[in-house]
């Protein structure tokens, strides 16, 4: 699979009722997942060896995301290091209306560690 460098991954999800708490919302925990998941595949595709979670720096949620909403999530590695990068997630609510800007809803840092056949840490290849 052939991709320019470091070019954002995209993921779109849409919310249903099952995903949302009392209130109406987006649980949290169920972005964070697709998050985690996105930034996976965003480390992956920039080392192209196995990877792993090794933390997550923060997560900010800005405001609600009503069940309903449709999501678009961007991944993109922000930092590489020895064996380590860094990758920023960002997730957009659709706008109700076409004319309106998409709401940047939240976003995540996740740093992901490039793993060898022995799944120890090994050396990324590229840089940014």
């Amino acid at each position: 699979m052939k991709q320019e460098h470091n070019q954002p991954v995209i993921m779109t999800r849409s919310v249903m009722l099952s995903m949302a708490n009392s209130a109406g919302h987006l649980f949290g925990g169920t972005l964070m997942g697709w998050m985690d998941e996105l930034s996976g595949i965003t480390a992956h595709r920039f080392a192209w060896t196995r990877v792993t979670t090794a933390a997550v720096k923060g997560m900010n949620f800005y405001v609600p995301i009503p069940y309903g909403s449709v999501l678009q999530l961007e991944g993109r590695v922000v930092r590489v290091g020895n064996t380590s990068m860094d990758v920023e997630v960002v997730a957009w609510m659709e706008p109700e209306q076409e004319e309106q800007e998409p709401i940047r809803a939240a976003d995540a840092l996740f740093v992901y560690v490039s793993l060898d056949e022995n799944r120890k840490p090994k050396k990324i290849q590229r840089s940014l």
